[in-house]
């Protein structure tokens, strides 16, 4: 409130100071000059700062304040106020509007660029990075980052330096390369301990307390706890804190202890009128409820509080997920019509918020490769200037580069062919890479939709048995059970589809389930050999071996179903072995025989992680195989 109250009075003084006074004097002009530019500085950080206080809550609002500061910044003609006004829009614009914040802010990286305001470039790398991250150019958006920390470290802000570590880390996270998130939230951690920046303090430990950074969940929750005491001692981080919150209550396993959690990070949210974590909160403490059978609260949570409120802003996104929950409240009721009705909302949402983003992300797409054609025809105009300023020049130099090129074309000729051929090897490595990507990204999808799929068709099968009249009710209650039994199979094979699995899954865990899964969906008997513990393994290894793992069974399911399948796993010497055997028909293995895609794609897999995979089979004798993936020493668990 004081300060909206020092905003009212300073932007009163710019208007009565930006209004003519009559006068010709040229005392009366100047003092009026200065007058403006002394008062503007101060009015554009109170506007920065409600612009950053209202973004999410009401954006609408920080839209508003950001225009003011730009109408200021346009009167007093300072370059650096524009800059600074131009990020403030951008900035506001970027919750609903990335298009159009994009194009504020390279306007404020352009004039900043050519005015040398080194500190201001420092925060448009930084919000830049977040737009091609957007777009899934974590190329350039890193590239940005990089460029915002060698600024900052010039001028020595370790605010920036910190924040932009911070934003690595989470791009890291993202594609998977948690070892060098891992060093970014640490590098951002000791940057921010060193200015004791509480802020970003606790940022930096509440994202090394999550999986997969940390797997301990007592030391994630004291780590979480840790960094709720830094942000407690700032203002303006609800939302930073009540994420947190909710993270400690999702660890919880008694329901009261997760309860807690969850109501803390909802007064926050209440307070600071942040809707999503609201959604969330209300959404998770749904689910505690059931776990404590008190339905009656659960659907309280979502019909009475957490629905109006997304159908009050539109938010299709969490009220698909909303109407998700609330189906599962139904079915814990009995009452499965209703559920069946909940999940078509709930599907009908998800449609209208795929396409919400799909639309923004075009937009976004749309902007950047619009920046980039007029960057090429620039370089286009620019290089032919220079061919033809340079043409006689060339033809000179030409000449005698002739002469050089005849006695080295051998030797070039070899290197050529040698650069080539280690070229082609790394566009095959990364042709496998991005086939496999993209396997990977559409079984997430179809394990979505089997997800999704089998919860209607649980409900409307249960509900038609349900309206059926059986001779005996012991049979259509043991039908109904089966069904149920049956949806929850067809969930856990669609969880572990997703390649989600590794953060909720040990290695142990997750092969064990998948040879426990293919036992009930065919006649095979698996005789399973696994430590019951493999930590610290790379998640990129345990990805390509589940999914090796997982051919191998699919193969013996349709090709030796009533077989004696043998697995082994373990490791020895740095690496990781898997042996493979089943008593199965075999198949013929030579140059005129062509292996199918799943043989083909077991043996792509161990060559993309550095491994190797032996197989031996023949007709009438079985099938075996020997996968064997190195591992760095320190993962190492011996057998």
């Amino acid at each position: 409130m004081l300060n909206q109250v020092k905003l009212f009075f300073l932007i009163l003084l710019n208007v009565v100071l930006l209004i003519p006074s009559g006068t010709n004097t040229a005392t009366a002009n100047s003092s009026v000059t200065a007058n403006v530019n002394y008062a503007s500085g101060d009015t554009l950080k109170a506007l920065g700062m409600l612009v950053e206080k209202n973004k999410i809550s009401n954006n609408p609002l920080s839209i508003k304040y950001a225009k003011m500061a730009l109408a200021i910044a346009l009167q007093t003609k300072s370059k650096p106020d524009l800059v600074d006004a131009y990020k403030w829009i951008g900035k506001a614009y970027l919750q609903n509007q990335k298009d159009s914040s994009y194009f504020y802010y390279n306007l404020a990286l352009r004039l900043a660029d050519s005015c040398h305001l080194v500190y201001q470039k420092i925060h448009i790398f930084y919000n830049l990075a977040s737009f091609y991250s957007a777009a899934y150019n974590y190329e350039t958006a890193i590239s940005l980052l990089d460029s915002s920390i060698v600024l900052a470290k010039a001028v020595k802000d370790p605010e920036g330096i910190a924040n932009a570590y911070i934003a690595l880390g989470n791009i890291k996270t993202n594609i998977q390369d948690y070892e060098s998130a891992r060093q970014m939230f640490e590098l951002a951690l000791k940057a921010a301990q060193n200015d004791t920046m509480y802020k970003q303090i606790g940022v930096a430990m509440g994202n090394l307390a999550r999986k997969p950074f940390e797997m301990d969940v007592q030391k994630s929750i004291a780590l979480e706890k840790e960094a709720l005491q830094y942000l407690s001692k700032v203002n303006g981080v609800e939302e930073e804190m009540a994420y947190i919150y909710i993270n400690i209550g999702n660890q919880h396993v008694n329901p009261d202890s997760a309860l807690f959690y969850y109501k803390l990070a909802l007064k926050l949210a209440v307070n600071a009128n942040l809707p999503k974590i609201l959604f969330g909160a209300y959404n998770n403490m749904a689910y505690s409820y059931l776990d404590k059978k008190d339905v009656q609260k659960a659907e309280s949570c979502l019909r009475d509080l957490a629905i109006p409120a997304a159908l009050e802003m539109n938010d299709n996104d969490w009220l698909s997920s909303l109407y998700d929950t609330y189906a599962d409240v139904c079915v814990q009721k009995g009452d499965y019509k209703k559920a069946w009705e909940f999940e078509k909302k709930a599907m009908k949402r998800r449609d209208l918020d795929n396409l919400k983003k799909g639309s923004d992300q075009v937009r976004l797409l749309d902007a950047l490769l619009e920046l980039k054609s007029k960057e090429l025809i620039i370089q286009n105009e620019e290089k032919e200037l220079l061919v033809q300023r340079n043409r006689l020049q060339q033809t000179e130099l030409w000449l005698a580069i002739a002469l050089l090129l005849v006695v080295a074309s051998v030797f070039t000729t070899l290197i050529l062919q040698q650069r080539n051929r280690v070229k082609f090897q790394r566009e095959q490595i990364g042709s496998a890479k991005r086939i496999i990507e993209m396997e990977e990204t559409e079984k997430g999808r179809t394990a979505r939709e089997l997800h999704d799929l089998t919860g209607q068709l649980v409900l409307g099968i249960s509900g038609t048995i349900e309206n059926i009249d059986f001779p005996d009710p012991e049979i259509k209650e043991l039908i109904k059970a089966r069904i149920k039994e049956l949806g929850a199979s067809i969930r856990q094979i669609s969880h572990r589809m997703n390649r989600a699995m590794i953060e909720h899954f040990t290695f142990s865990e997750m092969i064990t389930g998948l040879c426990e899964d293919m036992q009930k969906l065919s006649r095979m008997k698996i005789d399973l050999d696994i430590p019951e513990e493999l930590s610290d393994l790379p998640n990129e290894l345990v990805l390509h071996f589940y999914r090796i793992t997982q051919e191998l069974l699919t193969n013996a399911g349709k090709y030796a179903r009533d077989s004696q399948v043998k697995i082994r796993i373990y490791t020895e010497n740095g690496k990781l072995v898997l042996l493979y055997s089943d008593n199965g028909s075999g198949f013929t293995l030579g140059e005129k025989s062509k292996p199918s895609m799943g043989v083909l794609n077991i043996f792509e897999r161990a060559k993309l992680v550095g491994g190797q995979a032996n197989l031996t089979t023949a007709p009438g004798k079985g099938t075996s195989w020997e996968i064997i993936f190195p591992v760095a020493q320190k993962n190492i668990i011996k057998s």
